[in-house]
């Protein structure tokens, strides 16, 4: 047998002319048997009404069959409440139908009603918007974090200023009071020698400091003793180099005349012009070599391209050049000398 739900669903979507009119009108008389007829509420009695409105009911224990099952039904669990689709500011959203209670608890809601919109209402200077409340479930923007952030504090700090004093406030009441004063320097603690001298703190950390800066100063005075001319002239080129830069600023624009020297000296296999440059560069790769005048030795051996100037030997080369310079010397004054009569 034929679905009768099918065929309504059918008749209504795809079928026309009296075939779907007859089909329709069988599925509404079906339809219109199997509704139930909603039961009529009882009405009160008016001594019910009247225990009721006093506060006090009557109720016989007997009475007890009397009361229908039916009243736990749909009909009798009707809400008693409405949602309002735009809630106002000032409102929670919800009305309601008829007043159950007394007076003093509608009051009490209010009360809370009106409590709950005052707590609702964000910080001045924060859009309500932006503030997650407590509810809120799901992950967060980071607006929504950094306006509940700067909330926050700027709630502490509203607290901090209106509950703590300033602490001008706080020396001026001290330099006011003359026992605040005496107090004060009563607290202050005193700390002897062993010969029982009086110690002064400010000054022992004065003195302290002062000796780390001179130890400092020793200390760095000592490492330059090792260094030569040559590291000298490289540490004090790099601390111009570093003045430099942090004078100079971020960017470096087409005019810039270091960024155009340093591009210019560098050099590149693959680079065209290398071929009719004006400056003359070795054909091939030679070993760096030493430029300078150095002292003189006797195999002639140059220093190596790092030396910074300082002869470390223990000058027994000095005392032989000098050697063969006094008796070359004496030997001319002695030819001299013997051909002056002639």
């Amino acid at each position: 047998m034929p679905d009768p739900k099918l065929q309504s669903y059918l008749a209504q979507h795809y079928l026309s002319g009296p075939k779907a009119d007859a089909i329709l009108a069988r599925a509404a008389d079906a339809e219109g048997g199997l509704k139930k007829k909603k039961k009529k509420r009882a009405k009160l009695d008016p001594a019910a009404s009247s225990s009721s409105s006093s506060g006090l009911i009557f109720k016989d224990d007997d009475d007890a069959w009397k009361t229908p099952a039916e009243h736990d039904d749909e009909d009798a669990l009707e809400a008693s409440v409405v949602v309002d689709p735009e809630p106002t500011k000032q409102g929670t959203g919800f009305k309601k139908l008829w007043d159950t209670g007394s007076s003093s608890k509608a009051e009490a809601a209010n009360e809370g009603s009106a409590a709950m919109t005052q707590d609702s209402q964000p910080p001045p200077g924060v859009e309500a918007d932006n503030i997650p409340t407590a509810s809120k479930a799901g992950l967060r923007s980071r607006e929504e974090m950094r306006a509940a952030r700067l909330a926050r504090e700027e709630q502490r700090k509203a607290q901090a200023t209106s509950t703590a004093p300033s602490r001008s406030e706080q020396t001026r009441e001290r330099s006011s009071d003359p026992d605040a004063e005496a107090d004060e320097r009563q607290q202050q603690t005193v700390y002897r020698d062993s010969s029982g001298r009086r110690i002064d703190l400010e000054a022992e950390q004065a003195a302290e400091r002062a000796r780390e800066a001179e130890a400092e100063r020793r200390r760095k005075e000592r490492e330059t003793w090792g260094q030569g001319l040559v590291q000298k002239q490289a540490a004090q080129q790099a601390n111009e180099e570093l003045a430099r830069v942090r004078e100079s600023r971020v960017e470096r624009r087409a005019d810039d005349r270091d960024l155009n020297r340093y591009l210019k000296e560098q050099q590149r296999t693959d680079d065209p012009a290398i071929a009719f440059l004006t400056k003359k560069r070795s054909a091939q790769p030679a070993k760096p070599k030493y430029k300078g005048p150095f002292p003189p030795n006797r195999f002639n051996i140059p220093p190596g391209y790092r030396w910074d100037g300082v002869d470390r030997s223990n000058g027994f080369e000095k005392l032989l050049f000098q050697r063969k310079h006094t008796l070359a010397r004496r030997d001319a004054e002695a030819r001299a000398w013997g051909q002056s009569d002639m």
